[in-house]
This record gives structure tokens, sequence and C-alpha cells, in this order.
């Protein structure tokens, strides 16, 4: 099988470095929430690509959570603007969890929340409402559309920075 198979039609696939990017997001996000202030009015590191492969297959037809690539600013702005829909307390010692990752299916509704917490523990949380996470989603990086244009308009050629620049800088 294809190692891209889950990728809908005419997709983009990620290159090596693009996936390993991606990995380093979900390895860092606690860091990279926490200091989400910091850094969420610089371009460069808002629109970094990751490409989270939430999409859903059903016999050859792709349904998507959100379409690839997710830029990091859209993807944290969501999950912070809205924590009755991403955020959910962690079943060890009930800290908030800011999850890295959403995955599930549109036909049953679940969604899977993946997280770390502070206190070391890591998993998933399901939860129902496939359909208005999506939503949430789509509509921050429809939001951030305008600002991605502007920026490429007056920054022509400025490519955007990588995870392990973001993680740098806010050393």
């Amino acid at each position: 099988m294809d190692k891209n198979a889950f990728f809908r039609k005419g997709g983009p696939i990620p290159s090596n470095e693009q996936s390993l990017d991606t990995r380093l997001f979900y390895h860092n996000a606690g860091i990279i929430y926490a200091r989400y202030d910091e850094w969420k009015n610089d371009d460069r590191y808002y629109f970094i690509p990751l490409f989270m492969r939430m999409t859903y297959s059903i016999r050859g037809v792709g349904i998507e959570l959100a379409p690839d690539p997710v830029w990091l600013g859209s993807f944290a702005r969501c999950t912070l603007e809205h924590p009755e829909l991403f955020q959910y307390k962690c079943p060890e010692c009930g800290n908030i969890v800011l999850p890295f990752r959403y995955c599930g299916s549109p036909l049953s509704g679940r969604v899977d929340l993946e997280g770390e917490c502070s206190c070391g523990w890591k998993g998933y949380e399901m939860v129902s409402g496939w359909f208005i996470r999506g939503e949430a989603l789509r509509g921050t990086i429809i939001s951030d559309q305008f600002r991605y244009t502007k920026s490429e308009l007056i920054h022509p050629g400025v490519k955007p920075a990588s995870v392990k620049e973001l993680l740098d800088y806010l050393k």
C-alpha cells in the first residue's frame, strides 16, 4: 500500500522534511501553546505548514476535517479560542490538556483529541462532534486567509519558518 494513500486525491503530499516538522510540533506542542503570545504576530511562525492528516477516506473519497497543510498559528488559535471543542481535562490530574492532533470519523461523529499533560499523562480523549469541530478549524483557517495573502504580498518570496526555528526562537 502507498504510504500516502490516506491523502485526498489531488491533495499535497508532504516532503520528508515537512512530515518531520509536523512530528516536531507533536512533541513540543506544550511549549508552543504556552508561548503562543510571543510568536502569534510573526507571520513566518504563524504560517508554518503542518501536515496533520485530518482526512477520513471512504472508498477513495476523502472527507477532510481540515485540508493539509494546516497553518500552525491557525491550529493553535482554534484550539485556544474554542476551549469547549478542543480542550479537555487530564484523566490523571485534572489539568487542562491542549491537544496537538485531532482525528476521527465523520460517520460516527467521533473525534480523538490527542494530547499530553504537564503531569506526564499522554493519550486520547474521545468526544463527539466531528462536524462542529471541523467547521471551527476550517473557519479559523479561512479567517486567516486574508492575513496570509497580505503577508505574501508584503513579503514576496519569504518562506515560513520551520517548527525547529520557532523552538530556537522560543529558547
